[in-house]
């Protein structure tokens, strides 16, 4: 991953989205309805199993839970001691373990109508209980990027990581929560599209919506992803 930060380009991004403002759509009924229809329409089931019935992982002699492919992620036991005025001194827990971190980014555009939109995603993630999150344009790990899972790359990546016919605005490395991962970031990423109707950006699971609309989103309960707040707090 090698993205060049510019604090110039931030800031002449943010400049614009205030000139922008007054443009912006402020009504959050129409996006409410859009991840009504599309809960009815995606159909997700999780349930818990054995670890031993989760196809391509394994438990090393140390009983350290790896995939075959020694890509995605890894869970360990760890040991913590003189936790100083913690509840507890010292403890053992399991913890995940990462070679790479992932990529959580939005995509962008301006338009005179609108103003600035960012295309948000309706996710369903296995431990959300079949809930749809709107969550940012695109999440992926190195693991995904690389193919790992036998399937096609993440979509956009082109847009993300190879910014064809699109601009980086910004990125920053954030460090992701230390009590259940082992020393590991994540690159969050916003690109703007040269083009504001671009043809590669189709689907029904994605939908442009502007700044306030996501603010208002972010204070209902259960329907913004963390990862979207850690993106455009910046903003």
């Amino acid at each position: 991953m090698n993205f060049k930060r510019n604090i110039n380009t931030l800031n002449q991004f943010k400049k614009n989205i205030d000139l922008l403002k007054s443009r912006e759509k402020k009504d959050i009924k129409p996006i409410l309805e859009w991840v009504k229809k599309r809960q009815k329409i995606i159909k997700s089931k999780s349930s818990l199993i054995n670890l031993n019935q989760c196809e391509g992982w394994f438990f090393d002699k140390k009983m350290n839970l790896h995939h075959k492919s020694g890509q995605f992620f890894k869970v360990k036991g760890v040991k913590t001691t003189g936790a100083g005025d913690r509840e507890v001194k010292s403890w053992t827990q399991p913890i995940l373990t990462q070679k790479h971190g992932g990529v959580l980014a939005f995509i962008c555009r301006q338009t005179k109508k609108f103003g600035t939109e960012f295309l948000i995603d309706a996710r369903i993630e296995p431990g959300d209980d079949s809930i749809i999150k709107i969550s940012p344009s695109f999440q992926a790990t190195q693991s995904n990027m690389n193919r790992a899972h036998g399937g096609k790359r993440p979509k956009f990546y082109d847009i993300v990581m190879q910014q064809k016919n699109a601009k980086l605005i910004y990125f920053t490395i954030h460090n992701e929560e230390g009590a259940r991962f082992w020393k590991k970031s994540n690159w969050n990423v916003i690109v703007k599209l040269n083009n504001p109707y671009d043809k590669r950006i189709k689907g029904s699971n994605y939908k442009w919506a502007s700044l306030s609309q996501i603010k208002k989103l972010a204070l209902k309960n259960r329907y913004v992803n963390p990862f979207v707040k850690t993106i455009l707090f910046i903003l």
